[in-house]
């Protein structure tokens, strides 16, 4: 792991803080969505997040209603998705059956994969603002705090 040492005064612990208070929040706002299961919604978007992290930096598929086709999704495996859910298995098994009977994740060849038509539900398009807004808070909190993004 690399340590980043920042050019001006330390705020570290400050911004680690208001990341970790807007990882609580998050979860805590999205977990209605799921029943109010925060571990099905984490194990949910560790799913789609893997499907379509290929796709980052894709200007087609930025705006809000560009939702990428089925065929850019890349399944996943059972052991990818426990590399970034780590849990006991027989807890993730159950969460990945019981979307999976739900219809919000689907069996491919090759692996898992949320359907493209999961993300024009009502719920998935309230989430991505929601999260959007919480994001734009989070900049701002951390711009207050000191953080300094750099150049790009």
């Amino acid at each position: 792991m690399t340590t980043v040492t920042p050019a001006s005064a330390d705020n570290r612990r400050a911004i680690v803080r208001i990341v970790a208070h807007e990882m609580v929040r998050i979860a805590a706002e999205m977990a209605p969505a799921h029943g109010d299961d925060v571990i099905e919604y984490f194990v949910f978007t560790a799913i789609w997040v893997l499907n379509s992290q290929h796709l980052i930096g894709d200007e087609r598929y930025a705006p809000l209603k560009s939702i990428p086709p089925d065929a850019q999704r890349r399944p996943i495996s059972m052991d990818e998705l426990r590399r970034v859910a780590p849990m006991p298995d027989h807890i993730l098994t159950s969460y990945v059956e019981h979307m999976v009977a739900k219809g919000i994740v689907e069996r491919k060849p090759g692996g898992l994969v949320v359907p493209s038509a999961v993300f024009t539900q009502p719920w998935m398009v309230n989430g991505a603002n929601d999260l959007y807004g919480r994001m734009v808070g989070m900049v701002a909190a951390m711009r207050n705090a000191g953080f300094s993004f750099g150049d790009a």
